[in-house]
């Protein structure tokens, strides 16, 4: 693989992605760009949910992938997989496609004061964690490991933006 892609959809961060490149493209030793696409995301709405299917969006994700390349779609829409009731994000176990939701990352969402680096924080740790999924990555026991599953944004404040030395192995032959 030679390119990391981020696709913002619908998302007003914008410059956040500005931000964490530098740090994605350190991490995975691939150089890491932002593409601009316009992609309409109301036939991913669900109604009954008041949120967005990220199994079908991710299927609309897979042919944008150009050859030597992993794509990562963000946005700040609310995700759901039919098993559970929200999610942060979604990837194909050594595919080359993920996605990402900023719609939970924020401190408003829970009645707290605006952090924009938490949030930045927070941003990085997802695309991090499904990005390695993409380089086939499963969950991780060890606490800290940015590969550890989190359900709620507090877990997610609890672990680093760091692969543990194990991801940090398996990755690296991975991207051999």
């Amino acid at each position: 693989m030679s390119l990391i892609r981020i696709i913002p959809l619908q998302f007003s961060g914008v410059e956040e992605l500005d931000k964490i490149l530098p740090m994605i493209t350190r991490r995975f030793k691939m150089e890491t760009t932002l593409s601009l696409q316009h992609l309409d995301l109301t036939p991913f709405f669900n109604p009954v949910r008041s949120q967005y299917d990220a199994n079908k969006l991710i299927l609309k994700l897979a042919p944008m992938v150009l050859e030597q390349e992993k794509v990562i779609g963000i946005t700040d829409l609310d995700l759901y997989i039919p098993v559970l009731s929200y999610i942060f994000g979604q990837a194909y176990l050594g595919g080359s496609v993920a996605l990402v939701s900023g719609h939970r990352l924020e401190n408003s969402r829970y009645g707290l004061p605006h952090d924009s680096k938490l949030f930045s924080d927070r941003l990085l740790k997802c695309v991090l964690h499904e990005l390695g999924h993409t380089f086939g990555l499963r969950h991780c026991l060890k606490p800290g490991c940015v590969m550890v599953s989190t359900t709620y944004v507090e877990e997610l404040d609890q672990k680093s933006d760091n692969f543990c030395r194990n991801c940090q192995s398996e990755l690296a032959i991975a991207n051999a």
